[in-house]
């Protein structure tokens, strides 16, 4: 199987046709190596292999980095049949589906994920407002982040006040579109009107943050800070459909498009830039907080990092790497990605507690196959046995009447199932990406 996507058009209720996405494969075989790269850094950081002087210990500590690309898969995936409704003015995803399989996505073996380690796996007894918080997912907004088997979910938090947005935000920009001309190339300024605007919300968000005398690293876990990434792979929603359907494009963009041809350049490009975010002037692998030069040089440097990873993934067929990434193995792992990411941190904890590990004392590769190991074993009863029965539910029940404040008239099936669900995101130990 290939990485590539293609497109074809069906007709629903009469509204005008449009294309619809087919899945692409590769991203699911990217998400599973930026899960386990979430573990290794958890397991760096713990073990105290990401603290010291050897020649791995700036990549461990890094592996933050998967973030950026889960925040940018989510963007490109849940926005692309936004972005193909706008740019053939076709009729909008419904809205009561596209927030059912959302919930249905994340919440119940987040629910059941959180529900163990609060009571059985974590070291911290939590009160009734520590439980309420983690279970409405509000914890990155009211102080209540303070288990440390937990702290990485405050990407969930995010991830959830974004596709609370999303139905808004694309509506939005079909309304910039009507009030000015019709025609994709109208709708296509709508876009681009409406992704920079979101970029302009999280420059101004960190100018916010970093403006006092102390940083404020609540703010930093917010929606509003990390826009840019969810707008970057929207963009790449865009740009897809854009290229597919043959709308003018700036030269630009066209660029892009010749560059995923090369997916060894792509790659190239990705890796330096990673390679800088290693370095000190994207700030120290420790828990001191980062300078505002060093938070946003990092921040950006994940980003086109992520962007030069997911290019050739999205807008070409990827290549060797692509068909790799697109494999069955590779795809199950995508699949059990989302229970990998809930599970590891707690499991981590626990066993360093069992095996009388001390913080920072060592036995990093141990750790991680332990960790690793464990985490899939269970991540795979989550999505067996939980996540793709309550997905294949929801496909069958979810509404199917008009969208809610004049969002649309009911999506295409077809566009909503094509789809992929993306895991949310992950971050290393207590600072945020």
């Amino acid at each position: 199987m290939t990485a590539t996507s293609t497109t074809s058009t069906v007709v629903v209720d009469g509204a005008v046709p449009a294309p619809t996405r087919r899945h692409v494969g590769a991203l699911d075989g990217m998400r599973a190596l930026a899960a386990f790269g979430v573990v290794a850094t958890h397991v760096g950081f713990n073990s105290g292999a990401s603290l010291g002087g050897g020649p791995l210990a700036p990549v461990l500590a890094r592996l933050d980095f998967g973030v950026t690309v889960f925040f940018l898969l989510s963007g490109y995936l849940l926005y692309s049949p936004f972005a193909i409704a706008a740019l053939h003015d076709g009729a909008a995803p419904n809205v009561g589906r596209f927030y059912l399989r959302r919930a249905l996505r994340i919440l119940p073996a987040y629910w059941v994920a959180v529900t163990v380690t609060l009571f059985l796996l974590s070291a911290r007894r939590p009160d009734g407002a520590d439980v309420a918080s983690y279970l409405l997912l509000v914890q990155d907004y009211d102080g209540h982040n303070v288990d440390p088997s937990l702290t990485h979910m405050w990407t969930l938090a995010v991830e959830l006040s974004f596709y609370a947005a999303l139905p808004l935000l694309a509506h939005l920009a079909r309304l910039a579109r009507r009030r000015t001309a019709a025609g994709p190339a109208a709708a296509l300024r709508g876009q681009l009107l409406l992704l920079g605007g979101l970029v302009l919300v999280a420059v101004a968000t960190d100018v916010v943050a970093h403006a006092g005398r102390s940083t404020r690293q609540d703010i930093l876990i917010w929606l509003p800070a990390n826009l840019d990434w969810f707008a970057a792979g929207m963009g790449l929603a865009v740009v897809a459909e854009a290229l597919r359907s043959g709308v003018r494009l700036p030269r630009w963009v066209t660029g892009v498009r010749d560059a995923a041809t090369a997916p060894g350049s792509c790659w190239l490009v990705g890796g330096l830039l990673f390679a800088l975010a290693t370095l000190p002037l994207a700030g120290p692998r420790n828990l001191a907080l980062p300078t505002a030069f060093e938070w946003t040089t990092k921040h950006w440097l994940y980003t086109g990092a992520a962007l030069a990873l997911l290019v050739p993934l999205v807008l070409g067929d990827g290549g060797v790497l692509g068909r790799v990434l697109a494999s069955p193995p590779m795809r199950l792992l995508g699949d059990l990605s989302y229970g990998v990411y809930l599970w590891h941190l707690p499991l981590l904890l626990a066993m360093q507690r069992w095996l009388g590990y001390r913080t920072f004392s060592g036995h990093a590769p141990l750790l991680f196959v332990l960790v690793a190991g464990s985490a899939t074993a269970v991540a795979a009863v989550s999505w067996f046995g939980l996540e793709r029965p309550l997905l294949r539910l929801g496909a069958h029940r979810a509404p199917g009447s008009r969208g809610v404040s004049g969002l649309g008239s009911g999506a295409t099936r077809g566009t909503q199932d094509a789809v992929a669900d993306t895991t949310a995101s992950t971050t290393a130990h207590q600072q945020p990406s």
